[in-house]
């Protein structure tokens, strides 16, 4: 390999066999050496190949400025989570996730601790990412000695989230936001959705799609069902009638539409846990 630039002793850019920038880091890597020097691929601990250059950017800005063993935890973490969820993860997260590891020990050196937004609804509804993220608060004690509040998993679990479905954190924190209003709102109906069960979980799974397709605004062709529609109208008034509330209340708070489907489809699961718990 051939060296392109010296980020740091610890870090340096090249080339893969396409011709794409890649970021190579690795112990004393970049030290004593220059553009233009080989490199010898078995010192490398690590090779980040990162498609956006825009990112590409800011990761290699990033690591000009913080220790190696920040980016050594934060790709411990990230392997971690690959096993974990047994999915690939957007190379984006090797930036937001060094990032935010960066960022939280500065606060904590500084002394600024404040609480994690929302760290009930992520613990309920992003369970697995939540719990990775508490091993990553752990690794980070361990690996950085940097005992980070125990809400911060729900912050790190959010970054998880963002790369298996290759979204904004702005985007994870409306769709969370958006999940527990409507949440709230049945609670008030159907008590059986504060239960622990399969079944609210199957809820809940399917409430965290339609919420992302929402957000996302993805369009969906409407087929209509007219038989089915009458049949819940009449069968399900209660489950319907919510159906209704929780859509209008979407349009109204997010600027963003059910089709009748997914009303359809939110009622019957309400009759579900309705007549589950009834």
């Amino acid at each position: 390999m051939i060296i392109e630039g010296i980020i740091n002793n610890n870090v340096v850019s090249s080339k893969d066999d396409e011709g794409k920038e890649v970021v190579v880091m690795g112990k004393g890597i970049g030290f004593g050496k220059k553009k233009g020097d080989t490199l010898n691929e078995a010192d490398a601990d690590k090779i980040f190949t990162i498609e956006d250059e825009e990112v590409l950017r800011r990761f290699k800005d990033l690591l000009t400025g913080i220790p190696l063993e920040y980016l050594q935890v934060s790709n411990e973490i990230i392997s971690y989570a690959k096993e974990r969820l047994d999915t690939e993860l957007h190379p984006n997260i090797y930036l937001t996730l060094t990032d935010h590891i960066s960022f939280a020990i500065r606060r904590i050196e500084e002394g600024q601790v404040f609480p994690i937004p929302m760290e009930n609804e992520i613990r309920r509804f992003y369970p697995l990412e939540y719990s990775i993220g508490t091993q990553a608060v752990s690794l980070i004690y361990e690996r950085l000695g940097y005992k980070l509040p125990v809400d911060e998993a729900a912050a790190l679990a959010i970054h998880f989230v963002n790369a298996e479905f290759n979204i904004k954190v702005r985007d994870t924190w409306i769709i969370t936001k958006m999940m527990g209003d409507i949440l709230n709102l049945l609670l008030a109906e159907f008590e059986g959705l504060s239960k622990e069960c399969v079944e609210v979980d199957s809820f809940v799974t399917g409430l965290k799609l339609l919420s992302y397709r929402l957000v996302m605004a993805y369009p969906i062709k409407e087929k209509g069902d007219e038989k089915l529609l009458r049949f819940i109208k009449e069968n399900y008034p209660k489950e319907w009638n919510m159906a209704v509330k929780v859509s209008d209340f979407v349009a109204m708070e997010y600027k963003r539409r059910f089709t009748e489907e997914e009303k359809l489809y939110f009622a019957i699961q309400l009759k579900r846990i309705n007549d589950l718990f009834s």
